[in-house]
């Protein structure tokens, strides 16, 4: 999950906001990459916001509200309002919004986000302000959400610190529901959905005095959710708010702080505020460092709170993260829109940005009291617990015993039976590395499926025609069209014919590892167009169609014999696309690629080696074809635009000149997609993953996955950093009597490995991870097993955890 903090500073909206810092923080970073920029002056978007808040209260004064009876905000001048007039504010204030956030001195940062972001990715958008107008605004609305459909925003405080406290102990979830006042509403149905969730221990207080609910906040077991129904207000200017315990009696946040204190020290993770205009109680609570909460920010109908903590229980409750959990209510509550006007505005998060949200699974299954604990190691006494028996084996016997499992385990990788372990351990390892940037010479062209439902799948060869013809118009480097072309596709035959008669810089492709021929070259090209502007499309898979899992994209195929293959003459072409339009690219920048000595190919002083038949986890490769692994970029290989908007007018000369453009259809109904260490991924873009490599690698030299030293397929480099693991496996179960001090020394000695691991593949280096581990611990057991130690003896401490 990637945390996105957008500070505002000091600012307003009439004087704009001159310093404004976007933080991006992703799993496994302790420094964030961060952008600074700013936002201009926009008083007429604090305008819009009153008028729709004002509409919005005039529209809904008659519902009933989970508002307090103490503190009434009428509409200011407001006799006569419609649904259709608010829905139409509603469009204004998103558009004021998005042209405020697209402006010349914030886009700087918009593009950095998207470009380090992708639209799979969990995001949580942190906004940070003190602000009451601004904490009020519905941020939900910038077209960043609509672009990115796991994100989901929450407001922060300026200044916060970590409260001191953890995941409370305890066998269930426990609630603290409070069911204040409920005139006018029924709170019984959000009664009845607490009662329901598994795994939960509800306490409810209805109608509590303040003594009865003082004295439950203070309970010593501690409380994991907070929860209140019934009427609430906030002060206007949004530093308070009041709820209504009973019919007689409201409090303020100040007046409950040191039970809330207490509340949140034992363990209180987050608070439900399922009432009305509860920004003023999320300030207050943000000065107790609470971890988070939801509050409604405006004034909320009865239903629309109800339908709300139904389809957010739901969520939360069967696992999904909070974050997704409240942007899905919030969304689901667009049905009641007819009747409840801008009712998915209303719910929103309060977030202490130094605390990570918690799950459902985390605090149901937090350590009970009576469960047992491993100590810290600096916690025991010397002279206390169960040792090893006294060293009965000698440094010899050690090194033998490392030699013999070393050997077996690599003997078992000789035989394969390591390879899909491995290679799922190389697909965890990438993608732990941090994001890259965008390649900038690489641009994509996707047919998206709004694209083929306007004109149609396959394109017709007319409208593919015109694509061309604009693309080259802007003289980019090399164009790859992955599309099959052998017969007519509508009308524009002869056009699209000409466009690749015109620019020798186009190319086709073809699969040679079909005998359809519907799969080859158009019949139309010639002998030098077949060999020069044709590329075939095959990609390596992994593994069988029986085994999904293994079945992955992890290889570039670069270039065949095709006199030693199996190919049809229709698709003799020995040049993949990825390797003719990065040829083309690289000829025109004066490095071009060439045959070596080795019978590699390369450009400049990269030379793309061919993988021998073992290769790391790898061991039964052909060892014949011109053929790398794939360093894939953890984000976006390229910039990406649509036929549309290609089509329309839309793209710039310059996002296209000098570029390597490639073109492909990512519409659902190509059915082109295939598994990557990444996920799912359209066959267009991991051919934009191989030919940025290639450019990469020459132009930036960023490098190549490689390996410890071999020879030929004699992997002797890995056989050596495998014995190595299995002799300090060996020698630290010699050295260590204590056997609490083995196991935190081996889990300490994995960390290191699994660290290292992932250091190297930052840098493009592969490890061999499991077979190190499996020699590392099997060394060190098959020692303690040799010292005689008795086996029921080891599995009763290891259970007890001494």
């Amino acid at each position: 999950m990637s945390l996105v903090v957008l500070k505002l500073g000091q600012g307003t909206w009439q004087s704009g906001f001159p310093t404004v810092m976007a933080q991006l923080w992703s799993e496994g970073q302790i420094v964030p990459t961060q952008w600074v920029g700013s936002l201009p002056a926009a008083p007429e978007l604090a305008e819009r916001y009153k008028q729709w808040q004002s509409l919005y209260a005039a529209l809904n004064q008659r519902l009933n509200l989970r508002r307090s009876s103490l503190i009434e905000i009428e509409p200011e001048g407001i006799t006569h309002v419609s649904q259709a007039s608010l829905e139409a504010e509603c469009h204004h204030l998103k558009q004021h919004l998005d042209r405020w956030f697209e402006s010349d001195l914030f886009r700087k940062v918009d593009r950095r986000l998207r470009t380090h972001l992708a639209p799979v990715d969990e995001i949580r958008v942190l906004i940070e302000t003190d602000d009451p107008l601004l904490r009020r605004f519905p941020w939900h609305l910038w077209s960043f959400f609509e672009d990115y459909p796991l994100a989901e925003v929450a407001l922060s405080v300026s200044e916060y610190c970590q409260p001191d406290c953890a995941l409370r102990t305890g066998a269930k979830v426990r609630i603290l529901a409070i069911l204040g006042n409920g005139t006018g509403i029924d709170i019984q149905h959000d009664r009845a959905l607490l009662e329901q969730l598994p795994d939960a221990e509800t306490i409810f207080l209805v109608e509590p005095t303040r003594p009865e609910l003082d004295r439950h906040l203070w309970d010593a077991q501690g409380w994991d959710i907070l929860f209140f129904a019934g009427h609430s207000t906030s002060q206007p200017d949004g530093t308070t708010g009041e709820i209504a315990v009973n019919p007689t009696e409201t409090l303020t946040i100040a007046q409950l702080k040191n039970a809330l204190s207490a509340a949140i020290q034992r363990g209180l993770q987050f608070a439900i505020f399922n009432s009305c205009d509860g920004l003023g109680l999320a300030r207050a609570l943000a000065d107790l460092n609470l971890p988070q909460l939801i509050v409604m920010r405006e004034p909320v109908p009865d239903l629309v709170a109800q339908t709300f903590l139904t389809h957010f229980l739901t969520a939360f409750s069967q696992g999904n993260s909070f974050y997704q959990s409240v942007r899905q209510a919030r969304e689901q509550l667009q049905g009641l829109e007819s009747q409840f006007p801008c009712a998915s505005w209303l719910p929103v998060i309060c977030q202490n940005p130094s605390v990570a949200p918690v799950d459902w699974k985390a605090l149901a299954q937090a350590v009970a009291p009576n469960s047992t604990r491993i100590e810290p190691a600096g916690s025991e006494q010397p002279a206390s617990g169960p040792t090893l028996p006294r060293r009965r084996t000698t440094l010899k016997l050690a090194a033998v015993t490392s030699l013999a499992v070393s050997s077996l385990v690599m003997a078992l990788r000789w035989l394969g039976g390591l390879q899909a372990l491995e290679l799922t351990a190389f697909d965890h390892l990438m993608r732990l590395r941090p994001p890259e940037v965008a390649d900038p010479r690489v641009l994509v062209v996707e047919v998206t499926e709004a694209d083929t439902n306007q004109y149609g799948y396959p394109l017709p060869d007319q409208t593919l025609a015109q694509l061309l013809q604009h693309l080259a118009e802007m003289n980019p480097r090399a164009i790859g069209l992955d599309m099959h072309r052998y017969q007519p596709r509508g009308v524009g035959r002869a056009a699209l014919l000409q466009q690749f008669q015109q620019h020798d810089n186009l190319f086709l492709v073809c699969w040679s590892a079909s005998t359809d021929k519907n799969f080859a070259p158009p019949p139309e090209f010639s002998e030098a167009q077949r060999l020069e502007q044709v590329g075939f499309s095959d990609l390596l898979l992994d593994g069988t169609a029986a085994d999904a899992n293994q079945n992955r994209v992890r290889r570039q195929l670069l270039s065949y014999d095709p006199r030693v293959a199996n190919a049809p003459p229709d698709c003799s072409t020995p040049y993949s696309l990825s390797f003719q339009t990065a040829f083309r690219f690289l000829y025109e920048t004066g490095q071009p690629l060439e045959v070596n000595a080795e019978n590699n190919w390369q450009a400049g002083n990269v030379a793309f080696r061919r993988l021998p038949s073992r290769f790391v986890g790898y061991q039964n490769l052909d060892g014949l074809s011109s053929q790398v692994l794939i360093n894939y970029r953890s984000g976006q290989p390229g910039q990406r635009v649509t036929l549309s908007q290609v089509l329309n007018g839309e793209i710039s000369r310059n996002f296209v000149a000098d570029r390597l453009v490639l073109v492909g259809t990512t519409a659902p109904i190509a059915r082109d997609t295939h598994l990557t260490p990444y996920g799912e991924m359209p066959g267009i873009w991991i051919h934009a993953h191989m030919a940025s490599q290639m450019l990469s690698a020459v132009l930036d030299q960023r490098p190549l996955i490689w390996g410890l030293p071999q020879t030929g397929a004699v992997q002797w480099g890995d056989t050596l950093w495998v014995g190595l693991w299995a002799a300090a496996g060996a020698g630290l179960a010699w050295s260590v009597r204590s056997v609490k001090w083995l196991l935190l020394a081996m889990g300490l000695m994995l960390v290191i490995l699994y660290q290292m691991s992932w250091l190297l593949m930052t840098q493009a280096g592969w490890l061999p991870l499991v077979p190190s581990a499996l020699s590392f611990g099997g060394a060190s057991v098959s020692v303690c097993g040799i010292t005689k130690f008795k086996s029921t003896k080891f599995k009763k401490i290891k259970s007890s955890g001494e």
